[in-house]
């Protein structure tokens, strides 16, 4: 069960505070001084602790300074009168959660402890992430939880150390490249060349002697003979990525060195022979292109003898909070930092559909890293698309247009409200702080609307 310590000295606050909060589902535990509260954290396992700052034996902001370097798993939440709300920002400095002004509603107040103990789920499941992050980086495998790509990984093990042509088909960003890695790593070839060619990124006049090379003079240019990718590889692997980008011509020599393992250089009649394995990828659909006449039938088979569909980061959204992880991790040992993200930002994350699959979700993040404050990541530190996602357009009503009269005023009036709320949410990049700012009411105030409106922020904490 969830746990609360509750120390203040106005005893009989505390207990219509106990019994209040105790209806909610917590268990709550009260002290009215210090001490009686030193003794509550040693004898039960809490979770949160809401403490006044004026206790009669004790100043609150030692208290919690002693509490933090005992207890640093546990969240604190600090209780202030209007009047000092200085001590409060000592108190968010040295390690607070949150704080809360006296006198406050039990709906704030029950907002807050909500937020602390989702931030508590949060740090327990980034826990969980960064050991299974660490089990698989330590295995050498591909940072995934979905079956899907399970059963991709299963596979690569048992035909790594064939030489059979593979073909990765998927959308592009889906990590085809690194697949084609890992198999090569896997296999007998691992310490022979690994040899990347992208098909689509070199003109088709030039991508033949990129290919095969060429022979001294064999065009204007050619001031010596050069080697190309296929006797590079040799030994090894070679990477085709966006094979389906190939032009007729250059199928039917690639279907010569699938079948007889030899090839010619441009502008010359020598056989060359290369033991060569042949990966490649694409995301255009083969098969149709087939059918069309676009692709050869012989080379698509050839190409074809094991056959990889890489599902797109929409398909398995398991794998977007590990993929988080795992990028936040580089930065963190890159940067010497350690960045954060809130369950409710990873829930936005989550559900966006990200067109552009793992790559774009990389990009994301490494922006986030760039542009964040401290080390606390914000919805707002990301690309717009993903902003409009979760915000959606700006909700102002169309000029001119009229309200809706066939609903009652009041609900008139918390729809209006809660246009107001998303719309200074968007402006202040889903913050919570400068949105009630913008709204001319307290924070609290913001935070007792949203949860009644169901809105959510993804807040920096400083």
């Amino acid at each position: 069960m969830k746990s609360i310590l509750l120390v203040d000295d106005e005893v009989k606050l505390l207990r219509i505070l106990k019994s209040s909060i105790e209806k909610k589902g917590y268990r709550v535990h009260t002290a009215a001084s210090g001490r009686e509260a030193q003794i509550k954290m040693l004898e039960n396992d809490i979770g949160v602790v809401i403490l006044d700052l004026m206790l009669p034996d004790v100043p609150g902001l030692k208290l919690l300074q002693e509490f933090i370097s005992l207890y640093p798993r546990r969240v604190y939440i600090i209780m202030t009168a209007y009047g000092n709300i200085e001590s409060a920002v000592t108190a968010m400095k040295a390690g607070a959660f949150d704080y809360i002004v006296k006198p406050a509603k039990l709906d704030e107040i029950l907002v807050v402890i909500e937020k602390a103990f989702e931030w508590i789920g949060m740090r327990e499941e980034n826990l969980e992430l960064k050991k299974t992050i660490e089990s698989l980086e330590s295995k050498g495998s591909i940072i995934s939880t979905s079956p899907a790509m399970q059963r991709i990984i299963r596979l690569i093990e048992r035909i790594a150390t064939t030489d059979a042509t593979v073909l990765l088909q998927g959308e592009s960003g889906t990590g085809k490249s690194m697949i084609a890695r890992l198999i090569h790593d896997l296999s007998h070839r691992s310490k022979k060349p690994f040899v990347f060619i992208n098909c689509a990124a070199i003109p088709e006049q030039l991508l033949e002697s990129e290919l095969f090379g060429y022979e001294k003079g064999a065009f204007t240019g050619a001031i010596s003979t050069r080697p190309g990718k296929f006797e590079a590889a040799h030994g090894g692997t070679i990477f085709l990525d966006e094979i389906g980008e190939l032009a007729p011509s250059l199928q039917a020599k690639l279907l010569q060195v699938t079948q007889e393992k030899s090839f010619m250089r441009v502008g010359s009649n020598t056989v060359i022979h290369t033991d060569v394995r042949i990966v490649s990828a694409t995301n255009r659909n083969l098969k149709k292109m087939v059918e069309e006449g676009l692709f050869r039938e012989d080379l698509y088979y050839r190409l074809n003898v094991v056959d990889m569909y890489i599902p797109p980061l929409r398909e398995r959204k398991e794998d977007i909070p590990v993929l988080v992880e795992q990028f936040l991790n580089k930065h963190r040992r890159k940067n010497n930092k350690n960045y954060r993200i809130s369950r409710e930002l990873m829930k936005i994350l989550t559900e966006y559909h990200w067109p552009g699959n793992v790559r774009e979700l990389e990009n994301a993040i490494e922006r986030a890293i760039v542009l964040c404050r401290e080390e606390q990541l914000s919805i707002d530190d990301f690309p717009r698309e993903i902003i409009e996602h979760k915000l959606g357009p700006h909700p102002s009503r169309p000029e001119g247009s009229a309200p809706d009269t066939k609903k009652a005023l009041p609900n008139q009036l918390e729809e209006f409200e809660k246009q107001l709320i998303v719309q200074a949410l968007a402006e202040s990049g889903g913050q919570a702080a400068p949105a009630a700012r913008k709204l001319g009411i307290s924070r609290q105030s913001l935070l007792y609307k949203m949860n009644k409106y169901q809105l959510s922020t993804c807040e920096k904490r400083e």
